[in-house]
């Protein structure tokens, strides 16, 4: 399995999702019967049977909170989130979202009180049962009651796009316009809230990767109110499991000129902060001493694109950013939990794409200080990082003359000097950039909160500006 050889063949290239994990598949192809459990069958072909899978955290899969929203007590399921947090495998078992109650697995981490846009691309979908009217998509929604009002865009069994939902708490499920019948290419389903308007669209992606969106429905749904739960939802029609894999989840909320209410404390003028690629979980804030604490969630800062709360400045020509680190700290509601690769420290982005080139400098959850950076718009990521010890204090330093990126760190205010540390890199960023502050937690739905005191920057010959409420 390691090396990826000998893979087993099923007959007539089939798998068999009656029987669970083997399929009736085997080495050489052929059939190959009772050698299944099903744990709620007794004593069953094989009865008491676990199966294991051994792989690092890094590499493998994550366990995430779901809610089994069960109006008439069928509803379960699970959801598995990659390393880089950017494809879910969600199961669904339910009757339906639909009636006076609902019946399904819904995966939403946080109560959003802004306006807001959510896109997600719905991937494969596989069960045993397959039903015409099971449903896997986006979905907004008042509580966590199955028979709370909501507004869904979904991809059904039989490869329909359909927006459905309740107009009040307790009331009987509605259509809200006709389904789009037979929409296979389909992948990409968005959600927009503007104040009390709900708009879903479905999206094709073009072989160059752009998304082609098209509108499906526009209602006013003041009976949701002003907050709510955005996120995922899967329903098998059926007693049998539905998978579908959800890819690049994102929730993007409007702070201005939104109408409604932020989710965070709002940053003071000194203070502009953008979320990228995020779900908006955390905040910032200063004291009138030049503390910070910056809060996010986030799914990484790695790969070809990043997901992170950047409390960013625009400046231009040659620059310089320090930054006094105190602390780095773990979410307080899931038991002071810091993913080992959780980042922040100080950063120098290109634009605000969520795939831009960057140079930044981070203290981690326990992979010590890391130099990390993207040479080019949606390439990977490329890093040095120290030993994995990671003394508090530590001051950061971020430079670029020209176009030739440094950094460098320091333990002691009053002792020896700067120690250059990670690789010099030469990047083009254009006539102007952004610098600043950059957390991420490394984990959707848990937050890490970064503690410091003294940014600064400094650019060209103008004396360094110290950041301050």
């Amino acid at each position: 399995a390691v090396n990826d050889e000998n893979r087993w063949l099923c007959p007539n290239n089939s798998f068999n999702y009656g029987a669970p994990f083997y399929g009736e598949c085997s080495p050489d192809g052929q059939r190959v019967r009772d050698q299944y459990s099903i744990f709620s069958w007794s004593p069953g072909p094989r009865a008491h049977v676990g199966y294991y899978i051994a792989k690092g955290e890094d590499e493998g899969l994550v366990k995430v909170d779901t809610h089994n929203i069960r109006g008439r007590d069928r509803a379960n399921g699970m959801a598995l989130e990659s390393a880089d947090g950017k494809t879910i495998y969600m199961t669904g078992h339910g009757r339906d979202i639909w009636n006076y109650d609902d019946d399904f697995n819904f995966k939403a981490d946080e109560i959003v009180e802004a306006d807001f846009t959510a896109v997600v691309k719905v991937g494969a979908q596989s069960t045993a049962s397959p039903q015409s009217w099971s449903k896997s998509g986006l979905m907004v929604r008042t509580d966590l009651d199955p028979k709370s009002a909501h507004f869904s865009i979904y991809k059904t069994g039989a490869k329909w796009i359909c927006t459905q939902g309740r107009r009040n708490n307790g009331e009987y499920s509605r259509s809200f316009s006709n389904c789009v019948e037979n929409q296979p290419d389909v992948a990409w389903l968005k959600i927009e809230k503007r104040l009390d308007e709900y708009t879903t669209f479905y999206g094709m992606e073009g072989a160059d990767g752009e998304i082609t969106w098209t509108k499906h429905v526009s209602e006013e749904l003041p009976g949701i109110g002003d907050s709510s739960y955005v996120g995922l939802a899967v329903s098998s029609a059926s007693y049998w499991q539905l998978e579908t894999v959800f890819e690049d989840f994102e929730i993007s909320q409007y702070y201005f000129p939104s109408a409604a209410p932020s989710i965070s404390s709002a940053p003071t003028m000194l203070a502009p902060f953008t979320d990228i690629n995020n779900l908006d979980l955390g905040r910032v804030s200063q004291s009138s001493a030049g503390s910070w604490d910056v809060t996010s969630s986030g799914a990484d800062i790695w790969g070809s694109s990043d997901s992170f709360r950047f409390v960013n400045y625009t400046v231009s020509g040659d620059v310089t950013i320090e930054m006094k680190v105190d602390a780095f700290e773990g979410d307080p509601d899931h038991s002071g939990y810091l993913h080992s690769w959780a980042k922040a420290g100080l950063m120098m982005r290109d634009t605000m794409g969520k795939n831009a080139m960057h140079y930044s400098l981070f203290v981690t959850g326990t992979q010590g200080l890391a130099n990390q950076w993207r040479e080019c718009t949606g390439c990977n990521s490329g890093h040095s990082r120290t030993h994995s010890d990671n003394p508090r204090p530590v001051w950061l330093q971020v430079k670029k003359v020209g176009n030739v990126f440094t950094s460098y760190f320091k333990y002691d205010e009053e002792g020896a000097g700067w120690t250059q540390f990670g690789a010099t890199k030469t990047m083009d960023f254009g006539s102007e950039l952004s610098v600043g502050i950059a957390v991420t937690s490394h984990s959707w739905g848990r937050v890490a909160t970064l503690s410091g005191t003294d940014f600064s920057i400094e650019e060209n010959d103008v004396p360094a500006r110290k950041l301050r409420a």
